[in-house]
């Protein structure tokens, strides 16, 4: 089934064209693929995603690509694009890349707080914040990860007052404390889900889930955060020294 009519004129209408195209037309191709279609249909062809659209086929294709690459749709050489799943797998580049990437895909980095606390250890006021991260494309949220974050108060004074469902923590370290957080190094390990992990991660309990926890420093080489990041089952990554 392909975009009916009054659909494809309805995005047209309202597609921003001083905006980020590419981001739209994923957003509406996500839309039909989450209400109308199922695995293993096929797509309308580039060509025609170009006339309903109104734009070029090199913006569709930039567009198919970031589709390709959440593992929403797959490539089939000479019979064209087919739906492979209708929630989104998002591929994390790196570590810190989670909200840049959700933009480039034209979706939305959502957190949400679980806790933010502060505790004394060893003399140190240290913030403990645990957020689940999800993705929002068009309506639907898919969730990630659930992120544990410690960071030293000594170094980062205030830090503990800054709303982190609305900022990401990282551009805030960044711009209010001049540290850029440059590499990390982490311990990867698989874990069983608890029946909360399960509730968040939208997994049955006990399934099998991959945890990094480590380090991250900055770029004279000293600790920015300590950190342990909870992989759902919806995540694909690839792990880099650089940031």
């Amino acid at each position: 089934m392909y975009l009916s009519t009054q659909v494809v004129r309805m995005v047209i209408m309202y597609l921003d064209r001083n905006g980020n195209l590419r981001a739209q037309i994923v957003s509406a191709i996500q839309n039909d693929i989450f209400t109308n279609r199922k695995a293993g249909d096929k797509l309308p062809s580039e060509t025609e995603y170009s006339k309903m659209f109104d734009v070029t086929r090199t913006t569709v294709q930039k567009a198919l690509k970031d589709l390709e690459q959440m593992n929403l749709i797959e490539k089939v050489q000479g019979k064209g694009s087919f739906v492979r799943q209708t929630k989104p797998r998002v591929k994390l580049f790196n570590f810190k890349g989670f909200s840049d990437y959700a933009r480039q895909i034209g979706a939305v980095a959502v957190n949400k707080i679980i806790s933010a606390e502060v505790k004394h250890e060893n003399g140190r006021e240290l913030y403990v914040l645990r957020r689940l991260r999800l993705i929002k494309a068009d309506q639907n949220l898919t969730p990630m990860t659930l992120d544990e974050s410690v960071l030293d108060l000594q170094r980062f004074p205030g830090l503990n007052n800054y709303d982190f469902s609305k900022q990401s923590l990282y551009e805030t370290i960044r711009q209010e404390y001049k540290t850029y957080p440059s590499t990390s190094l982490l311990r990867m390990s698989a874990l069983s889900a608890n029946q909360a992990e399960a509730q968040l991660l939208d997994c049955d309990e006990h399934s099998a889930l991959l945890q990094a926890e480590g380090v991250v420093h900055d770029q004279n080489g000293e600790t920015v955060e300590k950190v342990k990041v909870i992989y759902s089952h919806y995540a694909e990554f690839d792990l880099t020294l650089g940031m």
